[in-house]
């Protein structure tokens, strides 16, 4: 019994040397997932916490020490604030306080990043994993508690995410290369579940020119090589087996008509069209407004029961728009605008006026 204590012993004294040679290590571990500039720490809170979590119990000299060194080897991400106490004899001395990690990326960035996450075309397990990623750049940032937040559009996470991503990677490269791609098309089973070949003889050939994410979804913009004015859209998740032509793409278009483009096909309300529009006026109504054009809706006129907006939008766009709000939103100009909107009106009545067969 008496070997067997002093072993115990032993191993308690090699234990606590061993934690206390670690200590410096400790330190920047506790000060990189509690602290942040916004959230630093006084010396009395890491010594609570080396005691707490590593039933280390240091004096404060010892701790002072520890972060002294610390500061030699890492100047560029310990960050602190100076304290001058006045001693009994009058004389001042400097101590360091409300110590801090300086993360890579801010608290405010991996928010944003996490936001972006959460939008991704990824299925819920996968978005997990990508923001314990996150969390761990900074876990001051709180993005974490984004785990639980699930996605309202349930067709973002069909996506084949192999595929995209590796689609994504060939195509980032023909882009940068200027090379032409070949490729299969694919198409959405009618369950809408598994992506399926189309029945083809052959690759089609296109000349890419842009990757654009929206609403979720990502396309390729290209041209094909006996019309390189026209452009088109392809959804990259259904495109297979893409290949590298070694033949060098037409530079005949520009980052304007691209930018163009994209206004014009991907319900981007960008334009310069000036549209004024009535809405209710209530909470809900102008939130609506406020989630599609942020501050750029100028009020030109209100009244109790109205406000009227003027926006510069792209036409389709917004038609669009307003026939999904239509209860609480009426276009006022442009009146080719009103008369698409009519014609909407007029071809949804006349579907739900008749008996299904």
């Amino acid at each position: 019994m008496h070997k067997i204590l002093c072993i115990v012993s032993n191993l308690q004294q090699e234990l606590s040397m061993y934690s206390k040679l670690l200590t410096p290590l400790l330190i920047v571990e506790i000060l990189r997932r509690r602290t942040s500039e916004d959230s630093p720490m006084c010396q009395s809170d890491i010594q609570k916490e080396l005691e707490r979590t590593y039933g280390l119990s240091l004096s404060r000299n010892t701790i002072s020490s520890h972060i002294a060194t610390l500061l030699e080897h890492y100047p560029d991400n310990l960050g602190y604030h100076e304290r001058i106490r006045v001693q009994p004899d009058g004389s001042k001395q400097t101590t360091i306080t409300r110590l801090y990690w300086i993360h890579d990326f801010s608290e405010a960035e991996i928010r944003f990043l996490g936001d972006g996450a959460m939008s991704a075309p990824l299925p819920q397990v996968q978005k997990r994993e990508l923001l314990d990623k996150l969390a761990s750049l900074n876990p001051q940032s709180g993005v974490s508690t984004l785990k639980n937040v699930v996605s309202a559009d349930a067709r973002k996470e069909r996506t084949v995410v192999n595929r995209l991503l590796t689609n994504i990677g060939i195509l980032d490269q023909a882009i940068t290369q200027k090379k032409r791609i070949r490729f299969l098309w694919g198409r959405y089973a009618p369950e809408g579940k598994t992506l399926v070949l189309r029945k083809t003889e052959h690759m089609s050939e296109v000349d890419p020119r842009q990757i654009v994410t929206n609403g979720g979804r990502y396309y390729l913009l290209a041209t094909y090589p006996n019309n390189a004015k026209q452009i088109y859209h392809f959804r990259i998740d259904v495109l297979f087996d893409i290949e590298l032509v070694d033949i060098k793409v037409n530079r005949s278009l520009t980052k304007q008509d691209l930018t163009d483009y994209q206004q014009k096909h991907f319900m981007m309300f960008q334009g310069d069209t000036p549209v004024t529009i009535r809405v209710r006026n209530t909470a809900r109504a102008l939130l609506r407004v406020f989630d599609a054009f942020g501050v750029h809706a100028r009020v030109i006129a209100c009244n109790s029961e109205f406000i009227d907006l003027q926006v510069e939008a792209n036409l389709n766009a917004i038609r669009y728009w307003i026939r999904q709000n239509s209860e609480n939103i009426e276009a006022l100009a442009p009146e080719e605008l009103r008369k698409e909107l009519a014609k909407d009106a007029q071809s949804m009545l006349a579907q739900y006026s008749r008996n299904i067969p």
